[in-house]
């Protein structure tokens, strides 16, 4: 059921799109600090190599869609995969696995759910009861008809029944957090639609001990004015655990609290972003100037900001911010906008795209799941996937698959973003995967009523990790169906650091 709702939750911020965005502004009144140049980039082709998730056609991953996330984990890569618009029977994802740079991706778990949508690996404190070196793998996904928070210690061949949690039926998890406070550390699931989860770490037994009462409530489906309760983001910054839930941003209190306090104070709320849109993204803890920062973007403008000046102690939370401000004296800053640097990126290639009406680019996500910082000669330097569309159709000279709805076509190559944090201005660079095997069909919009099927179109990177295995690679991974019919369209690919172009000044 919650599937459902988020499915038709991005129908509608599609098709509604830049509808109702309106200006971020920080406490005080205005709009945001925004960046000297938050469009400049520069776009380079890093060449890449697709690996096969199965070389059975038989086997259920040769129908798998998207690949919604993935991570590295003692020593190995996992990837959580989804069939959503898959047109045959059955469509289920898998948690996928591959042991060494040279093995094949193989089913770690075959479950039944459509989309299984986070996968998450954290290092175990070296106080909890194990010691050093150690890390736990987390993810979620329904399984003999449950939905379950699953996990597992390091090397373990595969999940146990005594190391699940049963969540309420129909619930999904798109996001995972862990954070450590007063020697205590614990694992946070972001379910959808109930709120936040919290798994307490038991240094004598080794494992999860999670909480049927969520720690930070959501609003009952069906509430006045509710859009989505999607969790879709953690992060750990300045000693203190953050959380985004739909457009707003909370902070965790820690420690024993006071009459009154809350556990989570609402730090940030975005404006409204379109009916039904998912709003913040990405959710990062960078360092800047010298001291923590966060990274956000918002769904459907793509932008990204930077939150400063965090806050320390404890949250009173009694004024809330309203829409666009912020609390508790944090400073907002637009660092780049994805759209002007689109257009400039298509530009460079002869491809000239309106900066409003048919044919401009209407709407792009950036950074699904959270932004990967890389160490760099340049120091640590951030990369993010992003998707956008074009209202209307696809550039004459363009691929694009899917169309969603007959209004948006989805551009079909597979690009990210690089950021390296120069003061006093972050420099952006675009970047996109190229060679043989990110070459789509075309130009024009595939499809045409019938499923887009693999290798035709990437349209997205939603996860980026460094390779586990020591060879010096970058993967990347996704596709995004934007509720067009696709068979195989999933796709995993890798590319030498080397060639990723990182460590160029401000990325160019």
């Amino acid at each position: 059921m919650t599937i459902m709702v988020d499915i038709i939750a991005k129908a509608l911020a599609t098709l509604i799109a830049l509808g109702g965005v309106l200006a971020v502004g920080a406490c005080g009144g205005g709009g945001p600090t925004p960046a000297a140049s938050p469009t400049a980039a520069v776009t380079r082709e890093v060449p890449a190599a697709r690996e096969p998730l199965t070389t059975d056609s038989q086997s259920p991953v040769a129908h798998d869609t998207e690949i919604d996330a993935l991570t590295a984990h003692s020593g190995r890569l996992f990837a959580a995969t989804d069939q959503w618009e898959y047109p045959g029977p059955s469509g289920y994802g898998q948690v996928l696995v591959k042991n060494s740079a040279d093995s094949p991706w193989r089913v770690f778990e075959q479950t039944q759910s459509i989309r299984v949508q986070a996968i998450d690996s954290f290092a175990i404190p070296a106080d909890q009861g194990l010691g050093p070196g150690h890390s736990l793998l987390i993810t979620q996904a329904i399984v003999n008809g449950r939905s379950e928070l699953q996990w597992l210690l390091d090397g373990a061949s595969s999940f146990s029944p005594a190391d699940a949690f049963t969540l309420a039926s129909g619930a999904d998890v798109r996001s995972f957090g862990a954070h450590e406070s007063g020697g205590t550390w614990s694992v946070y699931a972001g379910v959808n639609p109930t709120g936040i989860q919290r798994g307490t770490w038991s240094v004598t037994r080794h494992t999860l001990m999670f909480s049927p009462a969520p720690e930070l409530t959501a609003a009952p489906p069906g509430s006045p004015g509710l859009k989505t309760q999607k969790v879709t983001a953690f992060t750990e910054c300045g000693g203190a655990l953050y959380v985004t839930i739909n457009t707003r941003l909370y902070r965790r209190n820690d420690g024993a609290l006071p009459s009154g306090a809350a556990r989570w104070v609402l730090v940030y709320a975005e404006p409204p972003v379109g009916a039904f849109n998912s709003g913040l993204r990405g959710l990062t803890c960078v360092t800047h100037a010298g001291a923590p920062a966060l990274l956000l973007s918002t769904e459907g403008t793509g932008n990204i900001y930077r939150l400063d000046h965090l806050p320390h102690g404890l949250l009173a939370g009694t004024a809330p911010p309203g829409p666009g401000r912020t609390a508790a004296g944090l400073a907002l800053t637009l660092e780049f906008a994805p759209i002007p640097a689109i257009r400039q990126m298509l530009a460079a290639d002869g491809v000239r795209v309106p900066a409003s009406g048919p044919g401009s680019v209407g709407y792009v996500i950036a950074a699904y799941n959270n932004i990967t910082t890389i160490d760099t000669a340049l120091g640590a330097q951030q990369v993010f996937g992003f998707e956008w569309g074009y209202r209307g159709s696809c550039p004459a000279a363009r691929t694009c698959g899917p169309v969603a709805f007959g209004s948006y076509a989805y551009d079909a190559a597979a690009c990210f973003a690089v950021r390296t944090d120069d003061e006093p201005t972050p420099g952006y660079a675009l970047r996109c995967l190229a060679g043989p095997d990110f070459t789509p069909a075309g130009p024009g919009s595939l499809g045409q009523g019938s499923p887009i099927q693999a290798g035709q179109a990437f349209v997205s990177i939603r996860s980026i990790t460094l390779s586990p295995f020591g060879d010096g690679r970058i993967y990347f991974s996704g596709y995004d169906c934007n509720f067009y019919p696709a068979d195989g369209t999933a796709w995993i690919a890798s590319s030498p650091l080397s060639a990723a172009a990182l460590t160029d000044q401000k990325g160019q």
